[in-house]
């Protein structure tokens, strides 16, 4: 994030009460306009628009698509969504939308039998005769546009606005995506390139709307393709494939990672570690030896050797060296292609779980993987961990229900036994029989997540994919399976959990985590290493670069991230982190797509638990993690509370009862949200994250025999509701005489409480206007049931919990400083 800002600690805004429980999304506004004024000068640039396309039609050569129409780019008016549904229909033909900042981009195409269509619209807006029931006719539409223009080849691009080429005359490789119709796309494209002069790959990709191939050109000579093609829907960067570096030669290799060591430093007092339980690393790998030494290393076996030294003749596990790789630096196809300087802010440790031949007894997966960890616990205990975990059993098949394995890592992070919460980031699963004739999206759907995934402590991650260029030459025809931005092909879900009323959504985060290729005539699917991730092999001399994908290098990235949280926050428990990385996550455009999919054809809860238990909350931002900003800034509470009680005179057979709750009265920018425009959407986001300790004996997971401790909700103050109604709508002890319901609007979550209390993560997203956000400045943290409620758990109820409590503001508007006026109330508070 541009201003890079530290989050804001309100830990000290709590106070407690006494708890008994109770407990047995708004539209965008579109602002109405000046009509008379707006919708004359719509007309004049609508009109500029087809002056400036003729001139432009008169200078191209003859078109190579049979329809003819005119391509125009429509802006929104600040917090503003455009009514798509107004952008695609038989007048006009929607090609891509996306968002920069507070505004919408829609790219329409209009048909040239249509170009007089978006006037009449206009016309029938100023018409008053036209007038119905809700205003002006089209408003809707014609309110929210703030500008239209011929579109240029830069209304066209989709990606990242930072790739886009800042030289217009250097040939570059890019995604041209192609709307399917009744004539050849391919032919189209071919034809294409002839006339801008330039390269089509050997690859395309084919969707049931969409064709995409790779063209090299430049910007200069592309810009030509909206006149000449109807058929154009949206320009991406062409991303960097590994294939280049795993194919080089064992001496180019090491020219490659010597360049990379001499970027390479190691903060000097770096206290955090990713502990790799896996096959081993090698520490004499030259890349990895800036962050890991053989005293870094252990074995759960002491006669097992740190790693597997590379002999083609005798077996041969580097998985864990390829972790180590991604978990230090990161995708090493960025890294290596990069200039930047590497500043190290974490280091490595091994932890063998994984035996050199045969397999682990799977009973003792559970004591194996903890008590390995603990060893390394013991040598360095003052080191902030972060335990990446990326094996899992694929025998597994208990549908989410915790098994041994799973539970020994709740309770390992829960810190029951050493008062020493941890931070455990476990991969998914991978599903390893991937079919060219099934949807993957479905496949993903049929593929469980493998124990222990299922670990509520645990941070679970599965994969997604933004790989989707085919540049290898051996793969010539083949297409990637999955599209950009998707959950990749190899990831799992828990969507047919038999304990789904039960259990956390899984997984809780998604990243990068590579695709496959499908052959032309899609009988096979491949995992080819050019839509792979770089890494560092399991070697100290010739190969030095391997591939990985799927989860497992998902979760080596995520335990990157979590690393890097520790160190810029080295006093945040792990609660914290993890809350942090989940917060920051959002699902992508193609998620949302997928979305609206599921919400077509399901109810709303469905569609989002569906869309929660295939790619969690979405792709965590480690920029969004790790800093505020002016206008978007992230409040950090970590509270603690006793959540069960035994009254005074209760005998030895009486069940403890709900104890207490913290009320968290934040230091609202009120004046600044005040101020605002009425209109303007603002967004709130709410993360609570704590650890439970499990109870894997099996009765039925409910009441006195549940598999979590205890469990925690928030409850967030409504627009216009009191504090007193707020009180007493939570907290019985609260209620008096003039309590009469709730007060307030709870319209504008996304998730809602339904879905928002599932497993110890649970985190929510509103959205409305800059005036009801003023009015939501407290947040409830109160306790409900667990099996520490019980008579049948001796003294556990005496125990305190602690949470983390993560609250989000952000204002479209980038010009507002609302951080400022937060972090001076908190200066205040804390001189009181």
């Amino acid at each position: 994030m541009a201003d890079g800002k530290p989050h804001l600690n309100i830990s000290a805004y709590q106070t407690s009460e006494d708890f008994q429980s109770k407990r047995t999304g708004r539209s965008p506004v579109t602002p109405q306009q000046d009509r008379t004024f707006h919708g004359q000068q719509l007309t004049a640039k609508y009109n500029q628009i087809l002056q400036d396309h003729a001139q432009r039609k008169a200078k191209q050569a003859n078109p190579i698509t049979e329809e003819l129409g005119i391509y125009v780019e429509i802006e929104s008016i600040a917090g503003c969504e455009l009514p798509l549904d107004s952008l695609d229909n038989r007048d006009f033909e929607l090609r891509s939308c996306r968002k920069d900042g507070s505004r919408e981009f829609a790219l329409i195409f209009i048909p040239e039998s249509k170009r007089d269509s978006f006037l009449k619209k206009i016309q029938h807006y100023l018409d008053p005769q036209k007038d119905g029931a809700a205003g002006p006719r089209n408003h809707n539409l014609i309110d929210a546009i703030a500008n239209i223009k011929l579109a240029d080849l830069k209304s066209f691009w989709t990606d990242d606005l930072g790739l886009f080429p800042a030289d217009e005359h250097q040939d570059i490789w890019w995604e041209l995506w192609l709307k399917k119709g009744s004539g050849d796309a391919s032919a189209v494209a071919k034809q294409l390139a002839e006339r801008v002069n330039g390269q089509l790959s050997n690859t395309s990709l084919s969707f049931f709307d969409s064709f995409v191939v790779l063209i090299k050109s430049s910007a200069n000579n592309l810009a030509k393709a909206p006149e000449l093609i109807a058929n154009l829907e949206e320009l991406r960067y062409a991303k960097e494939t590994p294939t280049i570096l795993v194919e080089a030669s064992p001496k180019e290799q090491h020219q490659w990672a010597n360049q990379l060591i001499q970027r390479i430093s190691l903060s000097e007092d770096t206290n955090t570690v990713v502990c790799i339980l896996d096959t081993g690393i090698n520490y004499n790998h030259p890349l990895l030896e800036a962050a890991f030494r053989a005293d870094f290393a252990e074995a759960w076996n002491p006669n097992w050797p740190d790693y597997d030294e590379y002999d083609p003749t005798k077996p041969y596990q580097d998985h864990g060296s390829k972790q180590a790789g991604l978990a230090l630096f990161g995708d090493l196809q960025e890294v290596l292609f990069s200039n930047e300087e590497i500043s190290l802010s974490h280091t490595i440790e091994s932890g063998r779980i994984i035996p050199p031949t045969g397999k682990n007894d799977p009973e003792l997966y559970g004591h194996i993987t903890v008590g390995t960890a603990a060893k390394l616990y013991i040598e360095r205990p003052e080191l902030n961990r972060v335990y990446s975990l990326a094996i899992t059993a694929s025998n597994y098949n208990q549908e989410g229900i915790p098994s041994s394995w799973s539970s020994e890592i709740d309770r390992y992070t829960c810190g029951v036994e050493d008062d020493v919460p941890k931070l455990f980031v476990i991969s998914a699963g991978n599903n390893s029989e991937i079919r060219p004739d099934i949807d993957y999206w479905d496949q993903v759907h049929l593929a469980q997540i493998e124990d222990p995934a299922q670990s509520w402590n645990a941070l679970t991650v599965g994969a997604y994919t933004e790989k989707t260029t085919n540049d290898d030459q051996s793969f010539s025809g083949w297409a990637p399976l999955a599209k950009s931005g998707d959950v990749s092909p190899a990831s799992r879900s828990s969507i047919h959990w038999s304990w789904r009323k039960q259990a956390p959504f899984k997984p809780d985060i998604v990243a990068e985590g590579g695709n496959r290729l499908i052959s032309p005539n899609h009988t096979e699917v491949s995992n080819a290493d050019v839509v792979s991730l770089l890494t560092t092999s399991g070697r100290a001399s010739n190969q030095l670069f391997e591939t990985v994908a799927d989860t497992s290098a998902a979760t080596a990235l995520v335990s990157q991230q979590a690393a890097r949280l520790m160190s810029q926050y080295p006093d945040y428990r792990p609660e914290t982190i993890r809350g942090l990385l989940v917060h920051s996550a959002e699902w992508t455009p193609r998620m949302n797509e997928r979305f609206v999919l599921l919400h077509g054809a399901h109810s709303p809860n469905v569609a989002k638990e569906t869309m929660l238990r295939t790619v969690g909350y979405g792709v965590s931002n480690i920029d969004r993690a790790l800093y505020s900003a002016n206008h978007a800034l992230t409040l950090i509470a970590e509270g603690q509370l006793q959540p069960f009680v035994k009254s005074d005179g209760a005998t030895h057979s009486t069940d403890p009862t709900l104890n207490e709750m913290q009320l968290h009265q934040l230091p609202w920018p009120i004046a600044d949200l005040q101020q605002l425009p009425p209109e303007l959407e603002v967004k709130l986001k709410v993360t609570l994250s704590y650890f439970i300790e499990p109870n894997p004996g099996r009765r039925g997971y409910r009441k006195r025999y549940s598999y979590q401790s205890h469990g925690l909700r928030f409850e967030t103050i409504r627009a216009g509701q009191t504090l007193e109604n707020f009180r007493a709508y939570i907290n019985k002890h609260a209620v008096n005489d003039d309590y009469d319901g709730p007060e307030g609007d709870t319209d504008g979550w996304l998730f809602g409480s339904k879905l928002n209390t599932r497993g110890c993560l649970h985190s929510d997203i509103w959205t409305g206007s800059a005036a009801a956000l003023a009015d939501m400045h407290t947040i409830a943290v109160f306790p409900v049931g667990g099996w520490w409620k019980y008579r049948t758990a001796p003294d556990r109820w005496k125990n305190s919990v602690r949470y983390s409590l993560l609250v989000s503001i952000e204002v479209p508007d980038t010009d507002v400083d609302i951080y400022s006026t937060i972090e001076n109330s908190i200066s205040i508070q804390v001189e009181t």
